[in-house]
């Protein structure tokens, strides 16, 4: 026992040593790659990609789906699944110990929470399955929602009206958004003295980007629980629950966090703990971690996410947040220069996110076009909902404005044919 800890501990310095120095030359350095613009001086970005195991010549733009693990974490994950088959039983303790004092207390302060308030899931899915079962509701409660909700966060409150009654009011919502006051309006102009829950997207599947403080402000002086479906912000940007005011929140973090896949969070605050009562609670302990699904789960990919949201966190979430901002932006000028594009997102930083970039071509379909990009080895997806037929480019901050300039000219290329 006493080797196993000093080999966890030689494991954790030289993980510790790695990242501290990747976060060295990548805060440290002003050299840029060629093409990348001055205003990202102060960070190697060119450093940062080569810590990618993307095959040579291929461009991915479809973060929003599912991220890209950089080689940290990949070699963190090996080492877990190696250790869980050399010694399973010293390997397990060993990781619970790790997800318990080290994991969990960094993603609370990631979030901007307490590690009470943290709840462990497999994705984003699961802890919205968790939110539309467990609050409490009766026959004829209200809740309200909007139309741009993703179907994994939709269903499960269908389901419920189903199932008890309740009514579900999905609010028609434009895309692009108009502007932050008349999502404000809209959705507060439905308030009622039963409504009971608010629940929205913080960046839709289409990267639109809703006003969180100011509308789960709105819920709380009316008395209303708020919920919200970070899948697509968390690692994209700067995330402090605290900060929004949220009652709930869940999300996936093998997208943008690029944290291995089967792992995603569930945030309750304390407040409103002992009334939320998800179909899998338990009755210990007396925080979130009752609302976790029990049993076994996956210790190294649990551990792992340790190892991603370090490697985030070294290179800086504001960092991330405006380089991804500086990539969409150019992406954005980009496409609305082309003559046989129609940009969809919104320009405006207080409307879009600051990663997911939407647009349409006339004559040529979202699906077409991705199958098309996909061929030639740039991975983007499509978008045909919400009254688009469009395609969506996730870009993040390993990507590089000489991919986007060849993804473009790809592009050009698919529509001439």
């Amino acid at each position: 026992m006493v080797e196993d800890r000093g080999s966890a501990r030689t494991g954790r310095s030289s993980r510790r040593r790695f990242l501290e120095g990747t976060v060295a030359a990548l805060a440290g350095s002003s050299v840029l790659a060629e093409g990348e613009p001055r205003s990202d001086a102060g960070t190697d970005w060119s450093r940062v990609r080569k810590q990618f195991l993307l095959k040579p010549g291929a461009i991915y733009l479809n973060c929003a789906s599912i991220g890209v693990p950089p080689a940290p974490v990949v070699d963190a994950l090996s080492r877990n699944r190696r250790s869980m088959a050399v010694d399973p039983v010293g390997a397990k303790v060993r990781l619970s110990r790790r997800i318990i004092e080290q994991v969990r207390p960094s993603l609370a302060e990631f979030l901007g929470v307490d590690p009470r308030e943290v709840a462990f899931t497999q994705n984003a899915s699961q802890g919205l399955q968790s939110i539309a079962d467990g609050i409490p509701l009766k026959r004829g409660d209200e809740v309200l929602t909007t139309s741009h909700e993703h179907p994994a966060g939709i269903r499960p409150w269908r389901r419920r009206a189903q199932r008890d009654g309740i009514v579900v009011h999905e609010i028609p919502m434009p895309s692009p958004l108009p502007s932050k006051e008349e999502i404000l309006e809209r959705i507060g102009a439905r308030f009622t003295p039963r409504t009971r829950a608010l629940f929205f997207c913080q960046v839709t599947r289409g990267g639109l980007l809703n006003p969180v403080k100011e509308l789960c402000a709105l819920a709380r002086e009316r008395g209303v629980l708020s919920a919200v479906d970070g899948a697509q912000a968390v690692g994209m940007m700067p995330v402090d629950l605290r900060d929004l005011g949220c009652d709930f929140f869940a999300a996936s973090l093998h997208k943008w966090v690029l944290a291995p896949a089967g792992t995603g969070v569930l945030h309750v605050r304390r407040d409103v703990q002992n009334q939320f009562s998800p179909g899998l609670a338990l009755e210990e302990p007396a925080d979130a971690r009752r609302f976790q699904m029990p049993g076994t789960f996956g210790y190294s990919v649990r551990a792992g996410l340790g190892d991603a949201i370090a490697f985030l966190r070294n290179i800086g979430l504001e960092r991330i947040g405006a380089r991804n901002r500086r990539l969409s932006d150019y992406l954005k000028e980009k496409l609305a220069s082309l003559p046989s594009v129609r940009l969809i997102s919104s320009r405006s930083p207080g409307l879009s996110s600051p990663g997911i970039t939407i647009f349409e071509v006339p004559g040529h379909g979202g699906m077409e076009l991705r199958a098309g990009l996909q061929e030639r080895d740039i991975g983007v997806d499509d978008h045909v909902r919400d009254g688009h037929d469009a395609v969506r480019i996730a870009t993040h901050f390993f990507n590089t404005r000489a991919e986007i300039d060849r993804t473009l000219s790809v592009l050009q290329d698919l529509i001439r044919a």
